[in-house]
């Protein structure tokens, strides 16, 4: 009864083994790096993007200088300020570091305005490539495709790379 079980479950792993090496698993990867570079759509929305990083920067710093030279006037001029004027001063000063710190937060934080500038211009396009991806791996019948920048793959073989396919058919639903 024991050999049975043994000669069982030994056919068992065989048979096994064997429909999963006959099984052929279809598996391309991209590369998404080269397909936000050459894909226009991605090309102007990272450029708008850009845009307003900048101009927001242009105005982070425009703040960050007023509050250096005001920072520079008082201490130049403290020792000749009144109590009144210097506490004036101080509170300008702690007021203009509060508003600095609020800006970071609301412009620049991680769920501020420029995320959500990102969010309204990128993410359009990174469903559109999405949908193509899906799209040229469902025509091709492949089962997994890999992204070459996520770091996941050691070696791939050139032959399975569908980067091009993807960037065609992107370019082609416009």
């Amino acid at each position: 009864m024991k050999k049975f079980a043994i000669i069982l479950i030994v056919c068992f792993l065989l048979v096994s083994i064997t429909s999963f090496a006959n099984a052929q698993v279809k598996i391309a990867y991209v590369n998404s790096d080269r397909i936000l570079a050459e894909f226009d759509e991605a090309r102007e929305a990272q450029n708008k993007l850009e845009i307003e990083a900048r101009k927001l920067e242009e105005q982070y710093k425009g703040m960050l200088s007023n509050l250096d030279s005001l920072s520079r006037e008082y201490e130049r001029q403290k020792l000749i300020m009144s109590e009144a004027r210097r506490t004036d001063k101080e509170r300008e000063i702690t007021q203009l570091q509060q508003s600095i710190q609020r800006f970071q937060v609301d412009k620049m934080g991680p769920e501020g305005e420029i995320y959500k500038k990102q969010s309204e211009l990128v993410g359009p396009v990174l469903e559109k490539i999405k949908i193509v991806i899906e799209k040229v791996g469902k025509e091709n019948k492949y089962d997994y495709i890999f992204d070459t920048v996520a770091g996941n793959i050691l070696y791939a073989e050139p032959a399975h790379d569908l980067t091009d396919k993807v960037l065609y058919e992107l370019k082609r639903t416009k």
